[in-house]
């Protein structure tokens, strides 16, 4: 059985996608690796919420940077459901190319 010209198509994007991902993926992990390192060391107020505990109980939070907190505390917060939404389509889209994929192995087989 041939493949039609559509179903080439999609192979072979999904080919390209495999070879581009690693070093993509790889690319974004280290830049995610090396922003939380500079967020540490730069302002950890930010990202370790037990120097904000400390600060909050000792009195040392300067108001302006308890302000910044809590006005940035919505932002943060809807930008993290946005990101999960979109891990929620992304696995839509897995599985809906995956399904793709079976059908399309499933006609070649019966062949």
């Amino acid at each position: 059985m041939e493949l039609t010209e559509k179903e080439r198509v999609f192979l072979d994007r999904r080919r390209r996608l495999l070879q581009l991902w690693p070093p993509v993926g790889y690319l974004l992990l280290s830049a995610l690796s090396i922003f939380t390192a500079w967020l540490f060391w730069k302002n950890p107020l930010l990202v370790n919420p037990y120097l904000v505990w400390k600060a909050l109980q000792s009195e040392t939070l300067e108001d302006s940077s308890l302000i910044l907190m809590a006005g940035m505390l919505p932002v943060v917060m809807l930008l993290t459901l946005l990101v999960c939404l979109f891990v929620v389509l992304f696995v839509f889209t897995a599985l809906h190319n995956e399904k793709r994929e079976l059908e399309l192995i499933a006609r070649l087989l019966e062949r």
